[in-house]
């Protein structure tokens, strides 16, 4: 299994998310939000957002490094060929890893975008 979390995985343009944002679909619970669509290149591309309500920038990066791990953790649980982006929110900065790698569990099962299985 390919632990890896490589740059052209990554969605990094403004109009990559607006089209994620707009035309997708999205899931939530109380930590975070799951913005998911289709893409047609059969790749997995993965975008980390955290808006300004949950703090400064230390925390703000702090919480999008957190779900960059979760993400990473995981990846081979979502299927190829899929847009995603996952929004911190403010109750993240105060839970600790297992809560947090729970809740990105629930919101890939609610999803309906959960494939495989994991060692972790």
């Amino acid at each position: 299994m390919n632990f890896h979390f490589l740059r052209k995985h990554r969605l990094r343009k403004r109009v990559l998310f607006r089209k994620v944002y707009e035309e997708g679909r999205f899931v939530s619970n109380r930590l975070l939000s799951f913005h998911f669509l289709p893409n047609p290149d059969q790749r997995r591309r993965v975008g980390f957002a955290a808006g300004k309500k949950l703090g400064g920038a230390v925390l703000r990066n702090r919480c999008k490094r957190r779900l960059r791990e979760c993400y990473r953790l995981n990846q081979e649980r979502l299927p190829a060929g899929m847009d995603c982006i996952f929004v911190a929110r403010k109750a993240m900065v105060d839970v600790d890893w297992q809560q947090l790698s729970a809740a990105f569990l629930d919101l890939l099962r609610r999803s309906r975008t959960l494939t495989g299985s994991s060692r972790r």
